[in-house]
């Protein structure tokens, strides 16, 4: 709006000073038509690009009869501005041409009646070629300005999206951690008191059945424990890892009456807390199935450590069993030993051997 009242008072007061040479009525009506199309321009921001060609055009139309009107006054000025508004609302080769049929035309009504044509047709095609590439830059630093707001967009989007897939694999680590201490826990707990109900039924001695309630509230105050370990460990504390497995080992002999050994070769070397926490919980897992499977048979225990990582194997001598434990008893407690062991990029193996079963984790240092 501000560009168009300018345009009018120019050549306004252009005509108010017309001399003989001047046409007034000229003047008047190529100011009001210019100011029209040159309002409709402005207003109309999202016209389509035929109407916006359409006004440009009547715009140099309209300055080229001013300056008809007036070969002294100002009707270059609208000239220029049309030039350069059309980089702005118009793709880059439409607007060239636009602004090049403008210029031409403007031109052709110098050629025909200026003194001088030549020099007067190069200061304003000289002109009209400034103002374009002021009106390119102008687009450019628009088209930047939109990117970045862009690039901001996206980037908050990422952030969300990163932020909600933290979110689902801290909840899928949870539920992988609780659902391996209940699985130990309550298995363990349901053998026991399986065990204490048949002494029951057949007269036990109630000194053997008080020992049992009694390993049985251990085992459940054991699990309440390793919960909150559970809890612990996924707020960042200290994991559970291999320096724990002789406390595993004691336990399970504990629990059953039977031989439980454990055999550890090699300079120990560090891990990574999943990958620590993965030895931890194959070994509890096996040794829950070895209770459960085979029970009373002897359990072996070895832990290999090895430049490259660490090699966790648990034997139980139960016996061949035609399946493996996951699928002979049930549960899932190995299938997700096996998807941990590989988002770590290691791998479990658990299936007969030729005097039991064996559960074989390979976690990467």
């Amino acid at each position: 709006m501000t560009v168009v009242a300018l345009v009018v008072i120019a050549n306004a007061g252009s005509s108010v000073g017309l001399g003989a040479s001047g046409n007034a009525l000229i003047v008047t009506l190529s100011v009001a038509v210019y100011s029209a199309a040159a309002l409709v321009f402005l207003l109309w921001f999202d016209a389509p690009v035929r109407i916006t060609v359409a006004l440009l055009l009547v715009m140099a139309a309209a300055a080229a009869a001013a300056r008809h009107g007036d070969p002294t006054g100002t009707g270059g000025i609208g000239l220029y501005l049309g030039v350069a508004y059309a980089p702005l609302r118009l793709p880059r080769r439409t607007a060239a041409a636009v602004a090049g049929a403008s210029v031409l035309l403007f031109d052709i009504a110098l050629a025909i009646e200026a003194q001088n044509a030549a020099v007067f047709i190069t200061v304003v095609t000289s002109g009209a070629a400034l103002f374009f590439l002021f009106g390119l830059l102008l687009r450019t630093e628009q088209e930047q300005r939109d990117r970045a707001d862009r690039l901001v967009v996206e980037l908050e989007r990422s952030r969300e999206a990163e932020k909600a897939s933290a979110a689902l694999a801290e909840r899928a680590r949870i539920s992988r951690e609780m659902h391996d201490v209940l699985a130990h826990t309550l298995s363990a707990l349901v053998m026991q008191l399986e065990a204490l109900a048949i002494r029951a039924d057949r007269g036990g001695d109630p000194r053997r059945l008080t020992e049992g309630l009694s390993r049985a509230h251990q085992l459940a105050r054991d699990g309440l424990i390793e919960a909150r370990q559970a809890v612990a460990t996924l707020r960042g504390h200290a994991v559970p890892g291999p320096s724990a497995l002789p406390d595993l080992v004691a336990q399970h002999e504990a629990a059953t009456a039977a031989p439980c050994t454990l055999d550890v070769r090699g300079e120990p070397r560090p891990l990574a807390p999943e990958a620590s926490l993965a030895v931890y919980r194959t070994v509890q897992e096996a040794l829950t199935n070895a209770r459960k499977h085979a029970p009373g048979a002897p359990v072996h225990v070895q832990l290999d450590w090895r430049p490259d990582g660490a090699v966790v194997e648990v034997h139980d001598g139960g016996g061949c069993r035609a399946a493996p434990l996951h699928e002979a008893g049930g549960g899932r407690g190995l299938t997700g030993l096996t998807e941990r062991a590989a988002q770590l990029g290691g791998r479990l193996h658990a299936g007969p051997s030729d005097r039991g079963f064996r559960v074989r984790l390979e976690v990467p240092a």
